[in-house]
């Protein structure tokens, strides 16, 4: 690729993260639209900012790019697309958390190009705007990365924390080994943002999913420049594999935006000492049991 072209990319990417937060951060104390993409309500919302914040990355990325393709989170794209570029984005990922004036929500941009994610950046409303970024052999830029003083061994640290959803023990196949050194266990409700914080050196485990392609892909380039670990979760042989899930949709000059928008998925994100830990103790796929052993697993833990 050529570098004045990834220059440009990586201007957009910062920049369509910080007009996007400056946007959600105007619009935080203000009285909000909300709706509901699923039949439940609440169960998975979305706001006018949401849909505002994908509007102006949209706008900034086709001002400079006009040939590039966009797959959002909101809106309906056509299924294929002829073109080498594609810009992932999630405008709001934890959207609960921001409809609940909690600041754990992130902005979520991932680059791909031939199918290969090159570039990504992942921006929290925090003070002076958090900004992780990512661009493909360049390693990650922060403006708070995290410097761990504890010892990293083998197995998890108690210290550090851990992200893992809600009914993880439910929807993983978990060996006891894992809950005597996980310690405690957070969800932070944004996939995006948890597994970027692994990256900047904030915990040193995030299992997450079921989510979709824009909760992952800029997390996913920015994990693998950091040098930890990130791993995809092959349901049917319930295993984990190091490889992008998503670069099958593009092929000969096209991206299937169809197939990209209905994949979900499971990842797995650690520093790199407790990989085989992790690899050895987790599988992802907890509905591999048997109907009867998943619903009385179910009922002992919920009753």
């Amino acid at each position: 690729m050529d570098e004045y072209i990834k220059n440009q990319i990586k201007d957009t990417l910062i920049e369509c993260i910080e007009d996007s937060l400056d946007l959600i951060l105007d619009s935080s104390k203000k009285k909000i639209k909300i709706s509901d993409k699923n039949q439940i309500k609440g169960d998975n919302p979305v706001t006018e900012i949401d849909i505002n914040s994908q509007k102006l990355i949209v706008s900034k990325i086709k001002k400079r790019f006009p040939d590039h393709e966009i797959l959002g989170e909101e809106g309906k794209e056509d299924e294929i697309v002829e073109s080498n570029y594609l810009w992932i984005i999630d405008p709001i990922d934890g959207t609960k958390n921001f409809i609940n004036q909690i600041p754990f929500f992130c902005v979520a941009i991932a680059i791909m190009y031939k199918g290969e994610i090159i570039g990504g950046g992942v921006g929290l409303p925090w003070k002076e705007k958090s900004i992780i970024y990512a661009i493909k052999d360049e390693g990650i830029t922060s403006n708070f990365l995290q410097e761990n003083f504890q010892e990293l061994k083998n197995v998890p640290i108690p210290g550090i924390l851990s992200f893992a959803p809600t009914y993880f023990n439910l929807s993983y196949i978990i060996k006891k080994e894992f809950y005597k050194n996980s310690g405690e266990l957070r969800n932070l409700g944004s996939a995006a943002a948890e597994i970027s914080l692994v990256a900047n050196g904030n915990a040193q485990l995030a299992l997450s999913g079921f989510a979709f392609c824009w909760d992952f892909a800029a997390a996913w380039i920015i994990i693998k420049e950091s040098n930890k670990s990130i791993y995809h979760g092959n349901m049917e042989k319930n295993i984990w594999e190091d490889k992008n899930p998503w670069q099958k949709y593009f092929q000969n000059g096209t991206y299937n935006l169809g197939k990209m928008k209905n994949w979900r998925g499971k990842f797995f994100a650690s520093n790199k000492e407790i990989e085989k830990f992790i690899l050895k103790n987790v599988r992802p796929n907890g509905r591999s049991k048997t109907d009867f052993y998943r619903r009385l697993k179910k009922f002992l833990f919920l009753r």
